[in-house]
This record gives structure tokens, sequence and C-alpha cells, in this order.
């Protein structure tokens, strides 16, 4: 009993000492460096001792103001390990995830969530942040004032992350509802989009629709993430209320909202590999949804993106000897006229020196005036498009993409880049990248 006493008080100390670290500012981490191979100027911001990630480049990480920058870390406090169990009754251990502010002209940082925090999200038309929480087994949904908590913070006198959330409402515990998921925020911040897994056996039409958009008759292409009974759900962020948008017969993943239009939803046949057919576009006012890009079976899409206002931009793999009998690269898609363009390609010179290189891009994102396209490339390296010209430059070349991928995305304006890194730590552990892309040889006024 005294073992188990002095156990808890331990993680209690650990908890108390890593909440003790929110809302006070730390001391900038920035550091300027010249890539060695291309020549660009990078600003590392974060501690290349430390492990920090952006959240998803389909999020939003700037807030509207542009003054502050969001990540996340679980090595910046002490806290220790901890449980959980998961849906399918297994114990496994993790160590929190904090969330953190980059304050952009200073470089400082702060924490901006404790432990009980799940996730969040930039909310797109004021400084604040909606955050995610399970209290007592409930998944509750509340709204952080970051205008109020950046001026606590600047006298030092944030203490709890209480204080600065408002309550907004919790996701019905219904077998019909089903389990929530992802989640994402309408462009007026006025929905939650929330993907939700559904507890049912398919009927022989769903099943058939399922094997024909989630799975590949071939050898090559596994499917790595079984598939299952999904759908989506809204959550009115001015009342709670929780309402159906409707089902799909395949397991959702990747959900995102246009920056532009409140009621367009982008979301993914998530198979963790090849799809039969893997973007879908939803309208949340009719409910109806539809395939986005047909494919054919020499597709292989992924990391698909809301880049403009018109456009999804997203990725058609080229890795594969037999994908290399038709375009790949980064591409886009029109979502009014379904037109669609190949924005370009790298690095598929067919070297069979390296099982990395000639595989070219992966993940991709866009300014949000379609004049610029980014992509991380297999082999490690960031690339900037001009989308008008064609002209590519190169800016970084060894990023590793470990222990993660380098899902690089713009800021608000246009006119800065950012992605993660694992090349200071030889992909050990991840840092947070800027470039000025109004430097880059390829940036026209």
């Amino acid at each position: 009993m005294k073992k188990i006493l002095f156990a808890a008080a331990l993680l209690l100390a650990a908890m108390s000492s890593a909440n003790a670290q929110f809302g006070k500012w730390q001391a900038s981490e920035v550091k300027k460096v010249k890539d060695e191979k291309t020549g660009v100027e990078l600003n590392i911001l974060t501690d290349t001792q430390k492990d920090d990630r952006f959240i998803y480049q389909t999020d939003p990480m700037w807030t509207p103001s542009g003054k502050y920058l969001l990540f996340r870390s679980s090595t910046r406090s002490n806290a220790p390990e901890l449980e959980r169990t998961t849906p399918d009754g297994r114990t496994v251990k993790y160590r929190p995830t904090y969330y953190y502010f980059l304050e952009v002209a200073t470089g400082r940082t702060i924490q901006a969530t404790d432990e009980t925090v799940g996730g969040v999200f930039l909310a797109n038309t004021a400084d604040k942040m909606f955050v995610n929480r399970r209290d007592g087994g409930k998944w509750t949904m509340s709204v952080m004032d970051l205008t109020k908590f950046f001026a606590d913070a600047a006298r030092n006198r944030a203490d709890k992350i209480d204080d600065y959330l408002t309550y907004i409402g919790e996701f019905p515990d219904s077998e019909e509802m089903g389990r929530p998921g992802g989640w994402c925020v309408s462009s007026d911040d006025n929905w939650a989009y929330i993907t939700v897994s559904r507890n049912v056996m398919p009927t022989p039409e769903e099943l058939a629709i399922q094997e024909k958009v989630a799975q590949k008759p071939r050898e090559d292409q596994p499917v790595k993430v079984g598939q299952g009974m999904s759908g989506l759900r809204k959550m009115n962020l001015k009342t709670g209320e929780v309402s159906y948008i409707r089902n799909v017969p395949f397991r959702v993943g990747h959900i995102q909202a246009s920056r532009f239009h409140p009621n367009e939803i982008l979301f993914c046949c998530e198979t963790g590999g090849d799809a039969g057919q893997r973007m879908w576009y939803c309208d949340a006012n009719t409910n109806e949804y539809k395939p986005l890009y047909q494919e054919t079976p020499l597709d292989w899409v992924t990391h698909e993106t809301f880049g403009t206002e018109d456009y999804v931009y997203f990725n058609v793999l080229g890795w594969q000897d037999r994908l290399r009998k038709q375009a790949s690269g980064i591409f886009r898609i029109n979502l009014r006229t379904d037109d669609v363009e190949v924005i370009g390609q790298v690095e598929m010179d067919k070297d069979r020196e390296s099982s990395l290189k000639g595989r070219g891009f992966w993940h991709c994102n866009s300014t949000r005036d379609n004049r610029y396209a980014a992509g991380d490339t297999f082999a490690g390296s960031i690339w900037v498009i001009n989308v008008e010209t064609g002209q590519k430059c190169q800016v970084a070349s060894d990023i590793k993409m470990a222990p993660d991928h380098g899902h690089p995305f713009f800021s608000p304006d246009g006119k800065h880049l950012c992605f993660q890194s694992g090349h200071y730590s030889d992909g050990k552990r991840l840092n947070l990248m800027m470039v000025d892309i109004t430097k880059l040889p390829n940036y026209t006024k």
C-alpha cells in the first residue's frame, strides 16, 4: 500500500510540475542555418534536443492574427507515462501531449494546455481555440479565449486552463450516433464536423461498396487498416447540439473543412495504403457526398488537402514501376468543374541505388491564392513550386522523413512555409522549421 501511495504521489508531483509550466513564456530557441545542399536559409524554430511536432498539415496552425504558431510536444514537460484502454480493450502506455504556441515575432514559446486536453483546433475568425476533452468518459467540447490567455500570460497571471475555457457541449453516448474520432471546424466557427465509427454489420449492398472503394485485388497493395462502418456528425458550436450528417460504408479518415465555405467537407477512405477511391467531398447543408477525382487502377491517390476556395490539392504516387505509366506528382482538382491539373513532380529519375529515390512527392499543400504549392518527398526533400510558371525550388535536402514526415504548410498570407525535420537528430526527433518563400529564386511578386 505504501508503494502505491508513493507512486501516486510521484505521479501527482510530476503532473503538478508539468502544469506549473502552463501560461509561462520560455525563451526563444530559434536558430538560422543554411541548408547544406540548397543554400536556402532556414529558421529552426525549436531546440534540436526536443521532439516537437505540428498538428497536421490540413489543420490551421496560425492564429487568425498571425502572431502565434501552434504546435504540440510530449517532451517539453517531465510528465511520466500514463496508461489508457483502447476501444478494443488493450492497455497502452503513452506520454501526455501538451499544446504550445510560438510567438512568431520573438520566437518565445508558451504551454497552452494541460494533460486533460485530447485535441485542439484553432478558430478561423478570432483568436480562440476549440478544445476536446474526455471528462468521465464523455467526449466534450469547449472553447478557449486566447486573447485573454495571452494578455494574462504577459502579466504572469495565467494560472490554469479552466480560467479560459467556456463549455460548449458533449457528444451523446449512443449506438446510433457512433463513437467520435477525428474532427475539424467550419470556416465560420459555427460547426465542428466529427467522424464516427459505427458498431454495425454492413448490409450486402454496403459491403459491395466497401470492397469496391476500399480494397484493391493486388498482392503488392496490402490493406493496412481494416475497414469498418463510419459516419459524419456535426456539433453546433453555439449550442452544443449534435446532429446527423450521414453514414458511409467504409472507414473515414483525414476529415477537413474548407477555409472559405462553411458547408464544405473533405475526407478520405482510409486504408493505410492505396484505396480504390480515396477522396470524398460532402456538403454539410444537403448531407450529400460524392467521390472526388474518379480513380483508375493506376492511380495511387494520397494526402489530399483543401488548398484554396475552389481547389483540392493531392498527390498521385509514382513509387512502383506500374504507376510510372502515367503522370504522377502534385495534382489539383477544381471543386466546381472537376477539372484536373498536374502541378509538378520531382526525383522521378528511376534511380535504383536507394529504395527512397525516384518516388517523388508524398504530401502537399498550397497557398490560399493558388500561387505556390509545396511538397515533401520520399527521399526527404522539401520543394516549393510556382504554380503559374511551373518553376520548382528545392528548399531543404535531408529532413529524414523520420520519426514523422515533413507535412509542409503555408502561413495564411502565403509568405512562409513551415515543415517538420528530423535532420538535426538523424531521424530520432522532430524540429519545427520555417522558411521565407519571398526570398526563394522562383518567387514572383
